[in-house]
This record gives C-alpha cells, sequence and structure tokens, in this order.
C-alpha cells in the first residue's frame, strides 16, 4: 500500500493537469480503471457524470470539454489540501481561455476570453490512482 502524502498528492494533481492541458490519454495513468465516480454540479451541467466510469470516458471527456475552447488551460491556484487517513486530496484551480462558441452555453461568444475558477477533491486507493473526483467549477469572467 503506497502512502497519500503532500508529495504523492502533488504529483497525482501534476499528471490531472497534463491531462486537462496537454494529453487526455494521461487519465489511463491515473485513473482506477476498477471503479471511478466522478460529481459535478447539477445545474448547467453539459455532461452526465455518470457517464463517466473509467480512463477511457474520462479522457474523451476531456478532449471533448477542452477542444470546445481555444487554448484553454489549467493552473494550480491553492494546494494540495491532504487528508492521509481518507486518501483524500484538494486542490483550487484557475482556467483560461477563449471560447469558440463550441458550448452552447449563452455566454460563449466566439473570440472573447473566459476565466473559470474551482476546486477538485480526490479520492484514491491503496495504489493512488483516482477512484472518486468531485468537482466544481464555474465561469467568473467573460470580456
Amino acid at each position: 500500500m503506497l502512502t497519500l502524502n503532500t508529495d504523492a498528492a502533488q504529483a497525482i494533481w501534476n499528471k490531472w493537469l497534463r491531462m486537462w492541458n496537454e494529453n487526455s490519454d494521461v487519465a489511463h495513468e491515473i485513473i482506477s480503471p476498477d471503479r471511478y465516480l466522478l460529481h459535478l454540479p447539477d445545474v448547467g451541467a453539459t455532461i452526465d457524470p455518470s457517464k463517466i466510469s473509467g480512463p477511457a470516458q474520462m479522457s474523451e471527456w476531456v478532449s471533448g470539454f477542452s477542444g470546445k475552447f481555444e487554448g484553454l488551460r489549467y493552473a494550480t491556484q491553492l494546494g494540495p489540501f491532504v487528508d492521509p487517513d481518507r486518501r483524500r486530496f484538494a486542490f483550487r484551480w484557475v482556467g483560461t481561455g477563449t471560447w469558440t462558441g463550441a458550448t452552447g452555453w449563452p455566454y460563449d461568444v466566439p473570440g472573447e476570453d473566459v476565466l473559470f475558477v474551482g476546486v477538485d477533491i480526490f479520492q484514491v486507493d491503496a495504489s493512488l490512482q483516482i477512484t472518486e473526483c468531485w468537482s466544481q467549477g464555474a465561469v467568473t469572467r467573460t470580456t
């Protein structure tokens, strides 16, 4: 059994950011293939999180979502906050990019900048693969 500590949480988070920013297939390195639950807010949801049950579905969703923006990039704002006894950790993040008109959201005006902020909380198993993620994000600014 591996230990979840600040360094381990940071390493997983770095791969999470790589998954969102560079290569959605990194999901296969960090998401448990045996059990994965994604929790997203219901209001304004563009996806049913119950359809994302493993690394392949996560990779596909990340690729599809990121592809609806130009230059979408996520970065760390705070964290990690680690609870080693429960194998949980959290980060606050910020995402920036440019709307392309592809999301269908009413404020998605092509060419305008967007700023997302949010928090992701993770549960990992004994091998430090993500088994559960609670993600809360919001658009906070458009230009």
